[in-house]
């Protein structure tokens, strides 16, 4: 029998609290087809909750929400330089490092992904062409509000106007549990603000899942940033969430910090 999880929350913090808990509640601690909306990405954390995460993530030896949330956006070095040209060439020079110090990295991340795709003509910087079509689009008398999507098509690097800013790329990611489980993101612009999808195959809620939500909003951040807009609602689709290494009594401390949170 299938179970499904559906979850909206004003904030990241709520929302990956509310979702981690409804998922655990499943058998087997799964659910399919599990959506998470987050209303407000610009939504400051929520203190507790995020040092709730870190402290399980430190119990299991497992890298912290910041870490997970680099691998999709790298906040501090966007603060030094958030032109998405230079930006991408300061994460290129330092991605050998960033692959030594995390073996995890071998893959890739997913910001490497966005900035340097590879494609049989060359790798190709989507997030620059994404920033210039948004640019383009808000030019314009009516700009298209939802021609913004990534898919598993190549982007070719002589197409001036990409609607697509890929993750998952086929001849490489051949492995069926591995890098990347985000297979795409897409943006909608309405009005002056600007939302995003983010589809997953599979998601470890403990492991991964805060750190994602984090990066995601981020990212949607610094595009909103550069182009004039206001971040709003981030909606995550999972295939298959997994409340992974979440014990009972792990559970039971989580859901008094909800009931604690509820009742302030």
């Amino acid at each position: 029998m299938s179970h499904y999880v559906d979850i909206t929350a004003h904030d990241l913090s709520t929302a990956w609290l509310q979702t981690t808990l409804a998922v655990h509640a499943q058998p087997q601690r799964r659910a399919f087809h599990t959506v998470t909306r987050i209303a407000d990405t610009a939504h400051p954390e929520r203190l507790r909750i995020r040092v709730a995460a870190d402290d399980l993530l430190a119990e299991f030896d497992l890298p912290p929400v910041q870490t997970v949330a680099n691998t999709i956006f790298p906040a501090a070095l966007a603060a030094q330089d958030a032109d998405p040209v230079r930006l991408a060439a300061r994460y290129q020079a330092l991605y050998p490092q960033l692959k030594r110090l995390e073996p995890r990295n071998n893959k890739g991340t997913y910001f490497q992904r966005l900035i340097a795709y590879p494609t049989p003509h060359g790798q190709v910087n989507q997030l620059e062409r994404l920033i210039a079509t948004l640019t383009i689009e808000r030019a314009t008398a009516a700009p298209k509000r939802a021609r913004y999507e990534t898919s598993v098509d190549i982007p070719e690097p002589d197409v001036p106007e990409p609607i697509s800013v890929p993750v998952y790329e086929p001849r490489h990611d051949t492995s069926a549990m591995a890098f990347p489980c985000l297979s795409m993101l897409s943006f909608q612009l309405d009005g002056t603000r600007l939302h995003a999808v983010a589809h997953y195959r599979s998601q470890y809620l403990l492991q991964r899942g805060y750190g994602n939500y984090l990066g995601i909003s981020r990212l949607l951040g610094y595009i909103a940033s550069r182009t004039g807009l206001t971040p709003g609602a981030l909606t995550v689709v999972v295939g298959q969430a997994h409340a992974d290494r979440l014990r009972r009594d792990l559970a039971h401390a989580l859901r008094e910090l909800a009931t604690d949170l509820t009742t302030v």
